[in-house]
């Protein structure tokens, strides 16, 4: 019997540990903190608890406000039972998960883990490192995650200068907030901290609104923010100048012309992405290599340098996400029992939750031009869908890039409401390489938003009744 040794418990780390139990394999599973990892204690489930609660309630305010449906005594948000409802989820999942454990036969140990060799861990599970254990695996999977990534002088202090490992349970909400970055993290919870009452800004050094997106996506991303009176500061770097008991001062100066501007805030959130966890491992005590960038090198079978060792999940140099993980410990799984498989990195779909959500996948517009590629832009608007308009969400579009020559599409992005549920055609039909009329030929249900998608890959073959 096979024993592997998994290090960590996120999305990755668990979903091997459960395949490999199941193919008979003896597990051991190593966690430092909280089962479940970054994705369950600190992000993708509280952060999303609190995204789809704050955007029920601003749906709600607009249909009671604006279209006049609801009426009352004023319903506001309380934020202490949010917050006890993000405990309520992420204990019953890490219950769950405890259960599945069990039931698997999978041996979970509390500690930091670091090699000693490339077969043997040692688990360390006290600060002054008195208490340790050492386990000796055939395999092991290095599954450790990521970290908050920081900006030079902004010292995070867990309380003015702020990551997202710090406020997804809002500890406070500020009256004046600062998010510096605008990918996903810092969108999120700029949508969060606004419908909770906060003043927000966002500060973004390059010179789009979230910068992954398509142009286009961006664009619509950027009035949808700036209609909720949330602040951009697009071409901004930041610099720090000063810290008081309750205030943070910032200076903003332009990429541009190097306009500078000084303003102060109540709490700066610094979300400029994260970095892999490896610095505690000892990888050199198993010639594990790393890339430049802090990445563990891996192969198409994710694979380190030392055949035995395998890496998933953030601390691989693919997009940062926990479905990355996940879909990769399956790989990794499927590889350690003999059963070879390679990764592919190109579909993998991400999204950016709240209201509108966003999501992508593939090649942008401006990503297709720069390729020189042959290519058509089908799109849609939500306005002119029946679901939309009777749900009062007609905010968004659906945008397609089709291969002229191929008719495959290339890549897809959607904004409006759904956006993470109807990425997933895309996905199956740019990984099974399905063409635009294949998916037009297939019955989308009526009245849905998969119509807005249906109509933009029409649109790419001229075959769209509305447009």
């Amino acid at each position: 019997m096979k024993h592997i040794a998994i290090i960590g418990s996120g999305p990755g780390g668990y979903y091997a540990a459960l395949l490999l139990s199941k193919s008979g394999c003896k597990v051991t599973l190593i966690e430092k903190e909280n089962i479940g990892g970054a994705c369950l204690n600190v992000g993708c489930i509280p952060t999303k608890t609190l995204l789809d609660n704050t955007s029920l309630f601003e749906h709600f305010q607009f249909l009671a406000n604006k279209k006049k449906i609801f009426s009352g005594e004023d319903i506001k948000i309380d934020t202490e039972a949010l917050k006890l409802f993000q405990v309520e989820v992420m204990n019953q999942l890490r219950q769950g998960l405890e259960k599945l454990f069990k039931a698997k036969k999978i041996e979970l140990v509390y500690g930091t883990a670091s090699f000693l060799s490339k077969n043997k861990l040692r688990v360390t599970h006290s600060i002054e490192g008195n208490s340790f254990t050492d386990i000796e695996a055939d395999e092991v999977i290095i599954a450790t995650g990521s970290k908050p990534k920081n900006i030079p002088s902004f010292n995070l202090d867990g309380k003015l200068i702020v990551s997202s490992d710090n406020v997804w349970n809002i500890p406070s909400v500020p009256e004046k907030l600062l998010i510096i970055g605008s990918g996903p993290i810092g969108i999120e919870f700029a949508r969060v901290f606004h419908v909770l009452g906060s003043k927000v800004t966002i500060s973004e050094i390059k010179e789009s609104l979230c910068p992954i997106l398509d142009l286009e996506i961006s664009e619509n991303l950027s009035r949808s923010l700036k209609r909720r009176s949330i602040e951009l500061k697009i071409n901004r770097a930041t610099k720090f100048l000063e810290k008081k008991d309750d205030s943070v001062k910032v200076e903003f100066i332009s990429t541009t012309d190097s306009e500078r501007e000084i303003r102060g805030y109540d709490q700066v959130l610094i979300a400029v992405g994260r970095k892999p966890n490896t610095e505690n491992l000892s990888l050199e005590n198993a010639d594990i290599e790393l890339e430049a960038s802090g990445f563990i090198k891996v192969n198409k079978h994710l694979q380190t340098n030392i055949p035995n060792i395998w890496a998933i999940g953030d601390v691989t140099n693919y997009p940062q996400l926990a479905h990355t993980a996940s879909f990769q410990a399956r790989i990794v799984a499927k590889n350690i029992m003999g059963n070879l498989q390679e990764f592919d990195g190109r579909f993998i779909p991400g999204c950016i939750f709240g209201y509108p959500e966003v999501a992508f996948i593939g090649l942008t517009e401006e990503e297709a031009k720069e390729k020189s590629l042959n290519y058509k832009v089908g799109k849609s608007l939500y306005l002119a869908s029946g679901k939309a308009k009777a749900s009062g969400l007609t905010e968004g579009i659906a945008k397609i890039i089709m291969d002229t020559n191929t008719k495959k599409i290339l890549g897809a992005h959607i904004i409006g409401a759904e956006a993470s549920s109807l990425i997933h055609e895309m996905v199956v039909a740019m990984q099974n390489d399905l063409t635009v009329e294949q998916l037009t030929n297939s019955i989308h249900a009526h009245p849905t938003y998969s119509e807005v998608l249906l109509e933009a890959l029409e649109n790419t073959i001229g075959e769209a009744a509305h447009v």
